[in-house]
């Protein structure tokens, strides 16, 4: 499904649910597309939700536009409410999503009803102990170098191409085991290769701006957040560390804090229909 914006460019969105049904604003992660939207697709249908996924600016069937700062995309997400017919809506923002999510919630406190933030990325000066080393070195060369470190993610989705086993293999080698045992399943293999790729359709330039926006100053105070707030994340992670979910859950007013026993960052996904649950009613 596409939306234009007003200068006729594109915003690419993935929608999964039932037609009509109670809508979710989905925010997609790093290096990550609107595909990944396809996770919750059986727990949308189950619950009566319909889930909508913008590409961002640049990524996977989105036009590029440039954002000064992370908090600027919110004005877009309440583009694709406009287009949409969207009043009101929860938003879910998982892992490198997860701020931009919060800008929404934080931006337009009338139009958003929850917020669900799963695995959530932290601001750049938050602590970075108990992240993965690959993880850590990245973030830390992209705060200096967006556009190298979007170039070298989409050198990997390059030999996520051509070389799917190896990419793989190289992913599995920072991640717990639970979380390579719940992408070595098929269904969620396939995806997370699928999602990765289509984020670099267009090239890396939209990765490389997700990077410079999440590791500058953000545009907006999660203390400004008023609406319903839970935060999700395993203890398990090695991706985000956990402390990030515990600082979120500290710095917005009256959010909760549900943390999975032994759950990474890929595994939690599982509990797709626990973790849509959270926004109905």
């Amino acid at each position: 499904m596409e939306l234009r914006r007003g200068d006729g460019s594109v915003i690419a969105l993935e929608v999964v649910g039932e037609h009509d049904a109670e809508p979710v604003l989905f925010c997609h992660g790093l290096a990550d597309s609107r595909l990944s939207a396809r996770w919750f697709r059986q727990a949308a249908r189950e619950l009566g939700l319909r889930v909508m996924a913008p590409d961002r600016p640049g990524i996977g069937g989105t036009d590029a536009y440039r954002l000064g700062r992370l908090a600027d995309w919110a004005e877009e997400a309440s583009l694709v409410l406009d287009g949409l017919g969207v009043d009101s809506v929860s938003v879910l923002g998982v892992s490198g999503g997860g701020p931009f999510a919060a800008a929404v919630a934080a931006r337009f406190p009338g139009r958003v009803r929850r917020l669900e933030l799963v695995s959530p990325l932290g601001p750049p000066v938050w602590p970075t102990r108990g992240m993965a080393t690959g993880e850590r070195l990245s973030l830390g060369l992209a705060k200096r170098v967006p556009s190298f470190g979007g170039w070298a993610l989409g050198r990997l989705a390059t030999l996520a191409r051509r070389r799917p086993r190896l990419f793989l293999s190289l992913a599995a080698s920072s991640l717990p085991d639970i979380d390579n045992r719940a992408l070595a399943q098929p269904a969620m293999r396939e995806l997370f290769l699928t999602s990765y790729l289509e984020a670099f359709r267009r090239g890396s330039w939209g990765v490389a701006q997700d990077l410079r926006v999440l590791t500058r100053p953000w545009g907006f105070d999660l203390a400004a957040i008023t609406v319903p707030t839970l935060i999700s994340h395993g203890d398990a992670d090695t991706t985000v560390p956990l402390q990030h979910a515990r600082l979120y859950a500290q710095a917005i007013p009256g959010a909760r804090l549900q943390v999975h026993p032994g759950d990474g960052h890929f595994s939690i996904l599982r509990a797709a229909r626990e973790i849509l649950g959270a926004l109905t009613g």
